[in-house]
């Protein structure tokens, strides 16, 4: 009776992990087609996303290999990459107007900072945004649903977090070098909620993110204006000693 017992018992739990397995992987693939759907209709620039992972119990999930390209008119590659962006989602707001994001973690994300008309890219980037959001603004999240005064899903991030990142200025200048320093960490909390949609969130991030890239720029300007100086000294004091 006890073997029979032990016997369900264990094969409850193997179908119980299967299919938390199976619901955690569903739960991933929307968040990927989410993702990759509104990313270029809000940024006005390809988005990719390789891999979402989201726990079916605890709505803590991982996002990997996030690409976010270049407005037309830029020629680098992309603007941005992410290896991982940690996620923790409130599952039961999935079913109500808006949803909850209550901690979002960027780790480590290379920023690519070029300039073009009008502007650098992530300022373009920054734009597109906020014409989304203004369009679609109140949470509706396209043209045709805020047409028939339907609204769609609010976004809330209680907390975001951008830290260990890089930003790099193409220096064609200066040659083919690639001059990059460290992107100051970024830390917002409540960003977007009830009545707002997810482009009033990103575009809100972006200005953010684009304030912090700009730092790191002028800390690369300062760093090759030394070194500039650094090489006009050199050859002046060869110059010199040459001339003994």
């Amino acid at each position: 009776m006890k073997k029979g017992f032990r016997a369900v018992f264990a094969l409850v739990l193997v179908f119980a992990v299967i299919g938390a397995g199976v619901v955690s992987l569903t739960l991933g693939k929307i968040v990927k087609t989410a993702v990759e759907a509104a990313g270029p209709r809000v940024l006005g620039a390809p988005v990719t996303l390789g891999l979402a992972t989201l726990a079916p119990w605890s709505g803590r999930g991982t996002l990997r290999g996030l690409v976010i390209g270049n407005p037309e008119g830029f020629k680098g590659a992309h603007a941005a990459r992410v290896d991982s962006i940690e996620i923790e989602l409130k599952l039961a707001s999935l079913l109500t107007d808006t949803i909850v994001v209550e901690r979002l973690v960027v780790r480590g994300p290379e920023i690519v900072w070029e300039m073009g008309p009008g502007g650098s890219n992530l300022t373009r980037l920054q734009r597109n945004a906020e014409a989304a959001a203004a369009k679609l603004g109140g949470g509706a999240d396209s043209v045709p649903a805020a047409a028939s005064g339907k609204k769609g899903k609010s976004l809330l991030i209680r907390e975001l977090e951008i830290t260990g990142g890089t930003v790099g200025l193409s220096a064609s200048a200066f040659g083919d070098r690639t001059l990059s320093a460290p992107l100051p960490d970024v830390r917002l909390a409540d960003l977007g909620g009830k009545g707002h949609s997810p482009a009033e969130a990103a575009a809100e991030a972006l200005r953010a993110v684009t304030g912090s890239a700009q730092r790191g720029v002028s800390n690369i300007g300062s760093k090759t204006l030394d070194a500039a100086a650094s090489a006009a000294r050199t050859a002046l004091s060869s110059l010199f000693k040459g001339g003994r």
